[in-house]
């Protein structure tokens, strides 16, 4: 059987966790993780918005362009507009633009980290929603994982101290997303992946780009080579290949697994931002990552049939 746009078979039951649903999640660690220092060094050189209103078009265009290209409609009912301009807004706008403010003060794997706590919202939004029970199994996951989040959380206390606008920028760009992520599953629109997220995108790129020339001022110089390659990564890899894998998760898994799947994202990030800016991991990274293997196994590992 095969899985519907709408993240459930024919059978009308949710897709189960596939061989080909792990290959998403392990796409998404990798290409998300590293996007934190990308990120980094994009904002290094353009301000947070522009770089955004820069990246985010070409996203939505590939997408599209991909979407067309598979024989899949890029047409959405008049219907669904609202609701597609309301996933935009949460998933996209508010998202991007305060999680680079806030990574642009802050370190990069720091800000990877107090940004997924986005399960912690997620669970609560679902059960609030989509009223989706919470397995012991879940409740175990979720709980190491946070533990990993908070080992980490508790040795940069002093750059929330320094920066606390910075860290309230991605707090909100954390619970923005959740919102977002439970909406998606709430609604679950008739659209095709790709044909979703690239106007998803598309709707989330208009007020940013409208904001960008408001609140940020000067002139756009010429780019270094690593400021193209910030983004290219962020068109191609960070923006349309994860994003539709994002998606495609969200449609076909519970709101509580789809949000622990992405638990090994921060992981990557502050290994990624060592290995990209020069950092060493400590003891403390070491500890946040085997709570977070073994928050992963607690979810994912399969149950035993009755």
């Amino acid at each position: 059987m095969t899985a519907s746009p709408a993240g459930r078979d024919e059978s009308g039951t949710l897709s189960p966790i596939t061989a080909g649903t792990l290959s998403l999640v392990l796409l998404l660690t990798l290409v998300w993780g590293f996007s934190w220092p990308v990120m980094k060094i994009g904002v290094t050189e353009l301000a947070p918005l522009t770089f955004r209103a820069i990246t985010l078009p070409f996203s939505a265009l590939s997408m599209l362009a991909f979407a067309k290209l598979s024989g899949d409609s890029i047409l959405v009912p008049r219907r669904l507009w609202g609701k597609v301009a309301a996933l935009a807004l949460f998933n996209i706008s508010a998202w991007n633009g305060l999680v680079l403010f806030g990574v642009q003060q802050l370190p990069s794997g720091r800000s990877a980290i107090l940004a997924y706590t986005m399960p912690i919202w997620t669970v609560l939004f679902s059960l609030v929603l989509l009223h989706e029970p919470l397995s012991k199994r879940k409740l175990i996951g979720m709980a190491l994982g946070m533990t990993g989040m908070a080992v980490l959380l508790g040795d940069d206390v002093r750059h929330f101290e320094r920066t606390p606008l910075a860290a309230l920028f991605i707090l909100g760009a954390a619970l923005t997303w959740a919102f977002g992520i439970v909406l998606v599953r709430k609604w679950r629109l008739p659209l095709p992946p790709n044909t979703l997220s690239g106007w998803m995108i598309l709707l989330g790129w208009l007020p940013i780009v409208a904001l960008a020339p408001l609140l940020e001022h000067g002139p756009i110089h010429s780019f270094s080579a690593i400021t193209w390659f910030a983004i290219l990564y962020n068109v191609f890899l960070a923006g349309a290949l994860a994003q539709w894998a994002w998606l495609e998760l969200v449609r076909r898994l519970p709101v509580v697994v789809t949000s622990m799947s992405s638990l090994p994202v921060p992981i990557v990030g502050v290994f990624a931002g060592m290995l990209v800016l020069g950092e060493r991991p400590g003891l403390g990274e070491w500890t946040a990552l085997a709570l977070v293997v073994a928050a992963m196994v607690a979810v994912f590992w399969p149950q035993k049939s009755t």
